[in-house]
């Protein structure tokens, strides 16, 4: 459960937590449901904080940009145990459901996983692996009770750190064990995948970047079978202030154009800073051209390319655009606030073509590029995830371990931005770029913090994205109607977003149904004397083919008509005139 929710579940991460009975109040205030889960029956007020952090509970800060898939530091419990308290971390952002329960384990879900679902588990594990071994905490994904799934999302319970590891240092021996249990209930296509690689890995002999490369060909090779279609609509609204600093794509001019199926961008000019709706018309300009290019290098490239090269190209080409907007602000002697500037969100899907045994598929990846505030949301009929971490002092403090998320997001300037496009050079600007794949039916949600604000999106998505998804809201539509709430309710400033629908459910066929007399918007008396009408007309035809039927059985005069004379028989009295057969 998100630390958003108004039900706060937590975990308490430390073993001593497991030996505490369920239904006992800890310090008056968190009601233990099971080992190590907690319920906070007071989350309005602030929980115990610790400075400097416990070294066990650096990681949490470390690695905070992770939140997609690991749970965040809330606070501390103190525990009396043996006469020594024992200082408890106590975590938010936990793999719970609504109910306060556990998610259920990796090895719980897999049998029943399809071959896509369990090569992108085993994907994002191998990607989680080299920032969690480099925090010390690599061993999180060698025990397989603390790995959870939410639908095609891996989750985290905590942080082990590896010096809890019965095997020592954790490294992809350790890794391998884990497949290994794994194995025997794969699809014949992960087996097929990955039974090569464990024996690499068992011995050692395989490097991360390696595994990773091999586990992605599998990757795309099998959502390349799914088909996918993109739906593209944006729109954008001043607020109450009529001065629009947004920028967006496409627009409704841009339809026709050969990336509208493809990219979709929101900028945003920074509020304060002079030239803001400049910087993010340049900046989505500069950023369509670009893509164009890159779409057109990949349609011709017979070679796949890589997650990492993909992210460090449009790494590279955000840096462009912050430089020629940089740029614009040296030669008109711009300092400080009146820099010109934009946030951004971006999302490419890369139509790579992957070659399969009946004919080519899209590899169905989607990158997601941001710097600043504006947002990314990948949503389904059931949730909606916040994929992207703000750039701004709250994030800085969190990150830097100074700060509780709820100590930060507390602060006066929590929301000041500390990067956006424009604002500094380029050798300082670090774009945060990830991918996600296209393997269930969703809505990508790009959008500036006119509608992210006070959590409208988080509120209100379920009014929107269901209805698109079954096909009873047209994405315009639903573009006006997000954008008019969000004028309601945060009106006080811009709002831009881009909704791109992607569907990967093959189309169904639907059966003819059987044409009936239409009389079903007739009176109900009207009806019933047509319903009469036409069982006497089915009575009167029966009995008039049994009535013509048996005339003709008595009497059938095609039967006398047909009737030829008796065959003389032949005898030696009467014989045949003879046939003579001439000679050729």
């Amino acid at each position: 459960m998100s630390s958003q929710s108004s039900t706060r579940y937590l975990w308490a991460a430390d073993p001593q937590a497991a030996w505490i009975p369920a239904d006992k109040l800890v310090e008056n205030r968190y009601h233990v449901m099971s080992p190590q889960l907690w319920l906070d029956t007071k989350s309005a007020e602030r929980p115990e904080a610790l400075w400097p952090l416990p070294d066990r509970a650096r990681p949490y800060a470390h690695l905070s940009r992770y939140r997609l898939h690991l749970p965040q530091l809330y606070g501390f419990c103190s525990l009396g145990r043996a006469g020594n308290a024992v200082e408890i971390p106590l975590l938010d952002n936990v793999p719970i459901d609504v109910n306060g329960a556990l998610l259920p384990a990796l090895s719980e879900v897999w049998p029943a996983g399809t071959a896509l679902q369990q090569i992108h588990w085993l994907w994002q594990i191998v990607n989680l692996w080299q920032p969690l071994v480099d925090t010390g905490v690599g061993y999180s994904l060698l025990d397989g009770k603390n790995i959870r799934v939410q639908d095609w999302r891996i989750r985290l319970c905590e942080l082990l750190p590896d010096a809890v590891n019965p095997a020592g240092r954790s490294n992809v021996i350790g890794l391998a064990g884990l497949w290994q249990a794994l194995v025997p209930q794969a699809q014949p296509a992960v087996i097929e995948a990955i039974e090569p690689l464990m024996e690499q890995m068992q011995v050692g002999k395989i490097a991360v970047a390696d595994l990773a490369l091999a586990i992605n060909d599998c990757l795309l090779a099998q959502a390349a079978a799914l088909p996918l279609t993109v739906t593209i609509a944006g729109g954008t609204d001043p607020g109450h202030d009529r001065h629009n600093e947004d920028s967006y794509y496409p627009s409704i001019e841009d339809g026709g154009q050969p990336l509208s199926n493809y990219l979709g961008i929101v900028c945003d000019g920074v509020a304060g800073h002079e030239g803001g709706e400049v910087a993010s018309q340049m900046a989505v300009q500069s950023l369509q051209l670009q893509m164009q290019v890159f779409l057109q290098d990949i349609v011709q490239e017979t070679e796949i390319l890589a997650p990492n090269q993909a992210i460090e190209h449009i790494q590279a080409v955000l840096r462009v655009v912050n430089n020629l907007i940089s740029s614009q602000n040296d030669e008109q002697n711009r300092e400080s606030r009146r820099r010109m500037a934009t946030t951004m969100v971006m999302a490419l899907q890369l139509p790579q073509q992957i070659r399969q045994e009946h004919g080519v598929g899209n590899s169905h990846e989607i990158y997601i590029a941001h710097v600043g505030d504006s947002r990314a949301y990948w949503i389904t009929r059931n949730s909606c995830q916040l994929l992207t971490v703000d750039d701004d002092v709250a994030q800085r403090e969190v990150q830097r371990g100074k700060s509780m998320p709820w100590q930060a997001a507390g602060r006066i300037d929590a929301g000041s931005l500390t990067q956006a496009l424009g604002m500094k050079n380029s050798a300082n600007l670090q774009p945060m770029v990830q991918r996600l794949m296209a393997i269930e039916d969703g809505v990508l949600l790009l959008c500036s913090d006119g509608l992210s604000d006070r959590r409208l999106v988080e509120r209100s998505w379920s009014d929107y994205v269901p209805l698109i998804l079954d096909g009873e809201l047209p994405l315009d539509m639903a573009v006006t109607e997000w954008i008019e709430q969000a004028r309601i309710d945060n009106g006080h400033d811009n709002t831009s977003l881009v909704l791109m629908h992607y569907n990967v459910t093959p189309p169904t066929i639907k059966e003819a149904e059987p044409i009936e007399p239409e009389i079903i918007n007739k009176p109900w008396w009207l009806q019933k004397i047509i319903q009469n009408f036409l069982l006497i007309e089915i009575i009167a035809g029966v009995l008039v083919l049994l009535i013509v039927g048996g005339y003709f059985l008595r009497h059938n005069p095609f039967q006398k008509r047909s009737q030829l004379p008796p065959t003389p028989t032949i005898s030696p009295a009467n014989p045949p005139n003879p046939v003579t057969i001439p000679n050729p």
